[in-house]
């Protein structure tokens, strides 16, 4: 009989469902989605999955089919959660109960497009698995060995007290990074090595030892990079001047600033670095010139966290799949001189269902 785990993994653009074998972590199925519709289905399909339990050793009776037959056949025994901010309680997969839940709904502010989906994600698996354990895993738990000079903001004492400072984010997808770089890099694994992850939501991660000294990407997930639809580091100026002179309210920021910048924004065409690339529009060309040089300029303020680089690494869906925003990426890197250069895939959802088999 085969006890599995789900993971689920909702982003910014969509959401990754997956299911693995507990004993051996291997996937048996894995699924994207793009709406809500869709994720409720495969998970309402997955309570009651009489051919995965046939295969399993149990019974392919449709009697069986009710939304608890898989704790009735040993089979969905754990259920991750992929969390995007924990804040700097949060440092470790923790089991979600309601005190754990109003503690994350603080922290939707701060990652209002990711962290209200997570939520809901989860209310929706303990309608349809009430008796399974949930765990949340946060991206922001990764970036917990940032030296604390770097986790700083330039403001008042008491807004650092408060919480307000820099977390990182994809933390995921770096810890996968982090535990196969020695499969890739040897000796160099525990040097100065640069992640990047790009994709919808982009940022970069200065690693030493394997662990995080630094993320371009700080107190919210606007921060650093520009982004499929969010604008990245921006001069906080310009948000003033929205609001008093072109009489926008919080809201209407929010909306610009999260949702219709970055890629989109600039391009008037598309968030996709894949419609952009093959377009022949001048603003797509720009669109991706800006993406390129802005994130070699994040990149090259990450080098004092780590004192330069021995090897940079792209994963993410652009990172691994758009070679030619790589090449422009280091074509203006040519003054740091030669490292190597690797494209790693990530494994967010292995991350997850690491974390549940341990506490499983």
């Amino acid at each position: 009989m085969t006890n599995l785990i789900i993971t689920c993994n909702a982003g910014s653009s969509n959401t990754k469902l997956a299911l693995f074998e507990v004993a051996n972590l291997n996937k048996i199925e894995n699924l994207q989605t793009h709406n809500e519709s869709e994720t409720i289905a495969w998970l309402e399909s997955r309570t009651c999955q009489p051919a995965l339990a046939k295969g399993a050793g149990a019974k392919n009776s449709e009697s069986d089919c009710s939304p608890r037959s898989s704790v009735k056949h040993g089979m969905t025994r754990i259920i991750g959660h992929r969390v995007v901010h924990g804040g700097g309680k949060f440092t470790q997969p923790t089991l979600i109960t309601p005190e754990i839940i109003s503690e994350l709904e603080k922290f939707i502010p701060l990652a209002p497009l990711h962290q209200p989906a997570a939520l809901k994600l989860i209310a929706e698996t303990t309608k349809l698995y009430p008796d399974i354990p949930q765990i949340a895993c946060f991206d922001t738990a990764f970036h917990h060995t940032i030296p604390e000079i770097e986790k700083r903001l330039p403001l008042p004492q008491n807004y650092y007290a408060d919480g307000i400072k820099r977390y990182g984010f994809h933390g995921l997808s770096y810890k996968y990074i982090a535990s196969v770089l020695p499969e890739h890099l040897g000796d160099k694994a525990n040097g100065r090595v640069i992640v990047a992850h790009l994709g919808n939501g982009s940022s970069m991660c200065a690693m030493k030892n394997l662990q995080s000294m630094a993320s371009t990407m700080g107190f919210s997930t606007l921060d650093g990079l520009m982004m499929g639809t969010r604008c990245g580091s921006l001069d906080v100026g310009v948000i003033l001047h929205l609001m008093q002179h072109k009489k926008m309210n919080v809201d209407d920021v929010s909306k610009l600033l999260y949702n219709n910048s970055g890629l989109l924004g600039v391009s008037g065409i598309s968030n996709d670095m894949r419609e952009l690339l093959a377009s022949d529009k001048p603003e797509a060309s720009v669109a991706i010139e800006l993406y390129c040089y802005l994130a070699a300029k994040q990149l090259a303020s990450l080098l004092p966290a780590i004192d330069g680089i021995d090897a940079l690494v792209f994963t993410g869906g652009i990172g691994e799949h758009a070679e030619p925003v790589r090449q422009k990426i280091c074509s203006h890197l040519k003054w740091l001189g030669d490292f190597p250069i690797y494209v790693i895939p990530t494994n967010e959802e292995l991350v997850i269902a690491k974390a549940c088999q341990e506490i499983f």
